[in-house]
């Protein structure tokens, strides 16, 4: 099993590793550029009584938006490899919690696209931390979701060994096009 320093160091590399394998091949068609940022409306619905305060989150739901630095990996657009951080509000209804507070999630996130088109679904996972009253939490992010030319909609089950579980569903839009590689090659 690998130590928690281990595991970010993995990832840092792989964050390292994959741009610079895709840039070497993209380079080959001057049409094709993946790199592309996005802004996301999201909330967060949790999905557990809020019954061990501990151990879970303290809050019943959470609006809020992220910035998402967007990769694509090949040039047939399937794959996307992406950092994402926010701000997240956070209510709750219960009478104990009355103080305002906020969530500040950050992840990595891998989306795998069915179709190279203007409006295609897909597939994802994410992993990161959301911080809540400086407390880091980490969590696995699966996804599912569709794509236009600059919009997705997307929802995404969240889930940690020390926070329980929640609903994310968000809205993004992305201030370019994502790449397609229907474009002819250039050698």
């Amino acid at each position: 099993m690998l130590s928690l320093s281990n595991k970010f160091v993995f990832i840092f590399f792989l964050l390292i590793l994959l741009p610079l394998i895709s840039l070497s091949q993209n380079r080959q068609n001057k049409y094709y550029n993946p790199l592309r940022f996005s802004v996301t409306a999201l909330t967060k619905f949790v999905m557990e009584p809020n019954d061990h305060p501990t151990d879970k989150y303290l809050f019943d739901q959470g609006i809020g938006a992220t910035g998402e630095l967007i990769y694509t990996i090949d040039q047939r657009a399937k794959y996307e490899i992406s950092v994402e951080a926010g701000f997240m509000s956070t209510f709750s209804s219960s009478d104990y919690l009355t103080s305002d507070k906020y969530l500040i999630p950050v992840a990595l996130n891998l989306n795998y696209y069915f179709f190279d088109e203007t409006f295609s679904p897909f597939l994802g996972i994410g992993f990161g931390f959301e911080n809540f009253r400086n407390s880091n939490k980490y969590v696995f992010k699966p996804v599912i979701g569709i794509s236009n030319e600059k919009l997705k909609a997307f929802a995404r089950f969240s889930f940690g060994n020390t926070i329980g579980s929640s609903i994310e569903i968000g809205i993004g839009y992305s201030f370019k096009e994502r790449p397609c590689g229907c474009f002819p090659q250039t050698r």
